[in-house]
């Protein structure tokens, strides 16, 4: 059985889809990290790494889900829309989109956590779970097959689900600490199911294929990473709440060996193995708190 293989290399911002045998020149294809996961952060520029005093720490600082006390939820949608432009090397402009007027399916979170104390758990009272379920790249971005890259890409989907247990221990009043898992996999009712590349046959194809001929290769796969992180509290007002933060987040990313199928007008032809890389992430942020009373409070973060 013919085996085509198609390399795709992730950045932090985007990835770009190599295709080797598909066509005669490389195809490249962009999906942008959503770095958006709680209304809370998306309200403060997405600076939430040395506050992480909500559910969506668990995305963002784990270490934070300390300052929770009972069980907490975060449920949330983005809708996007924006639009894509590729300019080439030779001059040449191309529009793309996310396939519609929004993402769709439009990227999604889902976090709930649990201090010890509150599951029944009362002699452990500095430990704290988490559980999330994030979309951590936009789904899709397309481009139009009249364009002139249509035989380079016409689409790249990435429509990774990352589930995130997570688990975070409160050492004393200043330091906290948390880990958890990142298990990066994809589900049918999540885009469509998998990651893909698409684009049309050119001119001359060493396949023998009509020029225009559609073509797409995919693949599904699971893989597991992790991340550790830390939250310092050096100084705090009289009501005990934080003037300072410091927050550290590390995330090892994952590889998924993709295997799927590679398809020529709409008709599969053989099978597809490519491995996926996802990168390392490190995150520092400090937040301070000017002024924070029980009348108002002004806070000024890095990430």
């Amino acid at each position: 059985m013919t085996i085509y293989t198609t390399r795709l290399f992730l950045l932090s911002v985007l990835f770009l889809f190599v295709s080797q045998t598909l066509a005669i020149q490389p195809a490249q294809g962009e999906g942008f990290r959503v770095l958006d996961h709680g209304a809370g952060p998306t309200g403060q520029g997405g600076a939430f790494s040395a506050q992480a005093d909500d559910a969506s720490a668990i995305h963002y600082n784990p270490a934070g889900m300390t300052q929770l006390t009972g069980i907490h939820f975060s449920v949330g949608t983005l809708f996007l829309n924006a639009g894509v432009r590729f300019h080439s090397a030779l001059g040449s402009k191309v529009k793309g989109d996310f396939g519609s007027t929004i993402a769709n399916p439009p990227p999604s979170t889902f976090f709930v956590t649990a201090d010890l104390p509150s599951l029944g758990l009362h002699h452990l009272p500095n430990w704290t779970v988490g559980l999330g379920v994030t979309t951590p790249y936009t789904l899709q971005i397309d481009y139009p097959d009249s364009s002139v890259i249509a035989p380079i890409l016409t689409r790249a989907a990435l429509p990774l689900i990352d589930i995130k247990p997570t688990l975070a221990y409160k050492v004393n009043d200043y330091v906290s600490l948390g880990v958890g898992l990142d298990i990066y996999t994809f589900a049918s009712f999540v885009g469509e199911g998998h990651a893909e590349v698409k684009q049309n046959a050119a001119p001359g194809n060493p396949f023998g294929l009509p020029a225009g001929t559609g073509l797409e290769a995919n693949g599904t796969d699971t893989g597991i990473g992790f991340n550790a992180s830390l939250l310092w509290t050096p100084l705090r007002n009289a009501q005990q709440k934080p003037l300072l933060n410091l927050g550290f987040v590390y995330r090892h990313g994952a590889d998924l060996d993709l295997k799927g199928d590679f398809a020529a007008a709409g008709t599969r032809v053989a099978t597809t193995r490519t491995t996926l890389e996802l990168p390392n992430v490190y995150t520092w942020a400090i937040a301070g708190w000017p002024i924070r009373n029980t009348e108002r409070e002004w806070k000024i973060e890095v990430d």
